[in-house]
């Protein structure tokens, strides 16, 4: 498996086959994994940090195990038990395609509920966001319109301030940390034009 390398908070990037989209398809999946990526962690760290009892997500850190976005890094003794500390696969996000017609079907289904599960979990944080008081979340919508050929410049522009911003974090597990999401969608429009009556 290839070095995890930590470049501060949120998801790695992550390339994803079908497990993997399919295991972040649950909103708790999401927000664990995102926590995992910050820092090695055991499962009852995570549950503190989640507000959640640890018996509850077990069998999340099994699936996203399986799924192999997460390994054991290792293990510790403490107090007559055995602690598991995992870590996160550093990978890219963005789904294989499949050569078989019932395999690509498999892959759009489980792309578009990670992406659905990634977007609903924005919406409820901007929702949240904007009910309590603190600094003022910050959405935005533009849509880009330029010649085809540009597009693939536009996406590496992004991509690129995607990369700083992971690279400029720093996640130090105390009290004091506060964490932002932010969510990139970068996708054609499709306009209809519609017939003149």
């Amino acid at each position: 498996m290839p070095k995890s390398t930590r470049t501060g908070p949120g998801a790695p990037p992550l390339h994803a086959n079908v497990a993997e989209l399919r295991a972040l398809a649950h909103p708790l999946r999401l927000r664990m994994l995102e926590l995992f990526a910050e820092a090695p962690r055991t499962t009852k760290q995570v549950a503190d940090l989640l507000g959640e009892p640890p018996t509850r997500l077990y069998h999340h850190v099994a699936a996203l195990e399986r799924a192999g976005l997460l390994r054991l890094r290792e293990t510790r003794k403490n107090r007559g038990t055995v602690e598991k500390w995992f870590e996160t696969s550093a990978r890219m996000l963005g789904a294989t395609q499949s050569k078989s017609t019932r395999r690509k079907s498999t892959d759009a289904q489980a792309r578009r509920a990670a992406a659905l599960t990634i977007l609903e979990q924005s919406k409820q944080e901007m929702l949240g966001a904007m009910t309590t008081g603190g600094e003022t979340p910050l959405l935005a919508r533009i849509v880009v319109a330029a010649p085809p050929s540009t597009m693939p410049a536009v996406r590496q522009r992004l991509m690129d301030v995607i990369n700083d911003l992971r690279r400029d974090n720093t996640c130090e597990d105390n009290a004091t940390v506060e964490r932002w999401a932010v969510t990139l969608a970068f996708a054609p429009v499709g306009l209809q034009k519609k017939p003149r009556r």
